[in-house]
């Protein structure tokens, strides 16, 4: 009973953090892939993993979290265009970060990336709830 209320309450929420775990787990393996078992520079790597990210945690927070529904392509572009800005200033951060932590601190490149990933996503979710998917 008890979590079916907290989860009424708070399912937007829930779904937005647990889809970030996906989201997060996609960069982090992509990233893992590339950059370990294929050799990919880490910054290269990063790229490739952050831009498949992007791709996924719009779709899914389009569909599934915020459920927005667009009549006009103007809005859908719109939508698109600020998710896409938001994610790419993340992803300044996240390479920026990434870079910092691996050169000045030390860190090994994959605990780097679990380190930023955690950073970023604490913002995430209420400039997309506010500005990106806010309901009209």
């Amino acid at each position: 009973m008890m979590t079916r209320e907290v989860y009424a309450k708070f399912h937007q929420f829930i779904d937005y953090f647990l889809f970030g775990l996906i989201t997060a787990t996609i960069n982090i393996l992509v990233f893992f892939t590339l950059h370990h078992l294929f050799s990919v520079y880490y910054l290269t790597a990063n790229a490739v993993a952050i831009s498949l990210a992007i791709l996924f945690s719009f779709l899914v927070n389009k569909k599934y979290v915020f459920k927005t529904t667009l009549h006009t392509k103007k809005a859908l572009v719109r939508e698109f265009s600020l998710f896409v800005s938001l994610r790419l200033t993340a992803a300044l951060m996240d390479m920026a970060g990434l870079y910092l932590i691996v050169q000045l601190i030390r860190f090994g490149a994959t605990q780097a990336k679990i380190i930023v990933e955690v950073c970023i996503a604490a913002s995430n979710y209420y400039i997309s709830k506010r500005v990106i998917f806010k309901k009209d």
